[in-house]
This record gives C-alpha cells, structure tokens and sequence, in this order.
C-alpha cells in the first residue's frame, strides 16, 4: 500500500534524478563550449599556416562542437522547464496525497472526539453535583428555615440578593456551562469523519 514517506520517495526521487541529468548537461555544455574555442583556435592556426586540410577538419570540428552545444542547451531548457511527470500522473499524484493526508487527519478526529466525550461526561456529573447541592440547599431552606424572611437579610436588615428568590448554587467555574458547545463540535467532529 502506498503511504506518503513512499509518495515522498518517489517525488524526492525524480527530483534527484531532474537535478544530476541538469549538471551533467551542464558539463557538457562547458566541453561543448571549450571544443568550439579548441575548434575556432584550430581554424585561426589553420588558416595562418595556409593548410587547407587542416582548415576543413577545424571547420568540421567547429561545426560539431556547435551544434552539439545547441543539443545541450535545447536539453537543458527541457530539464528546467519541462515538467517531470505527465498531466495525469501530477493529478494523480495530488489525489493519492489528499487521501492519504485525510486518512491521517482521521486517526487525530477519533481520539480528539473521545476526550470531548469524557469532558462532555465530565460537564454532565459537574450538572448532577450541583443539582444534590442544590437539593440540600432546598432542605436547608425550607425544612430547616422553614423559608424564615428573617433568614434571606444580612444581620443589618438588607435583603441577601442571593436569598430573595430561593437559595441555588452556581459554581464560580461551571464546566457543565460548555456542554452545549462541547457537543456540538463533538457532533461536527463526527461528522468530519463521515
């Protein structure tokens, strides 16, 4: 089966092989560079000596290192411009990647979705705990106060605000304040997966 490091691999691969083909055409051009001056010197030495023999060869000799420099440097255009893999084979290539990534984003979204679940779990035993708090609260205020008004004011006569309509408890920090949206991006999650 085809993971990314093997994707990867490849891609690395072919871009290794662009690279080297680069600088060997690249040497090749410098020789095809030097035997053009080797040529064009052996046509100056020639034509000094009057030795037409010699002047055809370097004119042969020139003609050739030419156009085997105009060889190289037309490959060397196609290695730096050309792309390596055909159309289909990039957009395959992408594809596979996609998927893969996706495949691998997947295994982060199941556990991420079950720590919310505990958190979530979490927020609903924080919803009962301050629900028997309150239970005992409302013990405390009608079986044991028997809802005394005198009960519900400061020692000075002020009305307790948290008294006036009932003792409840509400937590300074209230976990079970979150369920809402803990479930719901539990439920996105979910649905990120599907």
């Amino acid at each position: 089966m085809e993971t990314l490091q093997t994707i990867e691999t490849k891609i690395d691969k072919l871009i290794e092989q662009n690279k080297k083909a680069i600088e060997m055409t690249e040497a090749e051009l410098v020789k095809a560079n030097q035997a053009i001056s080797d040529a064009q010197a052996k046509l100056v030495q020639a034509q000094k000596e009057i030795n037409s023999e010699k002047y055809v060869e370097a004119k042969g000799d020139l003609w050739t290192a030419e156009r085997t420099k105009e060889f190289h440097e037309g490959r060397l255009k196609e290695l730096t411009r050309d792309p390596l893999v055909t159309y289909e084979e990039y957009h395959a290539l992408i594809a596979d990647i996609f998927r893969l990534a996706d495949e691998e984003q997947d295994t982060f979204f199941t556990p991420a979705v079950a720590k919310l679940m505990e958190i979530i779990t979490l927020g609903d035993n924080a919803i009962k705990a301050r629900e028997r708090v309150n239970e005992v609260l409302k013990k405390l205020e009608k079986d044991i106060s028997k809802n005394n008004e005198d009960y519900k004011k400061a020692k000075n006569g002020w009305i307790l605000s948290d008294f006036f309509s009932g003792l409840s408890y509400t937590p300074r920090n209230a976990l079970y304040g979150y369920q809402y949206s803990l479930k719901e991006m539990a439920e996105n999650f979910k649905k990120g997966q599907s």
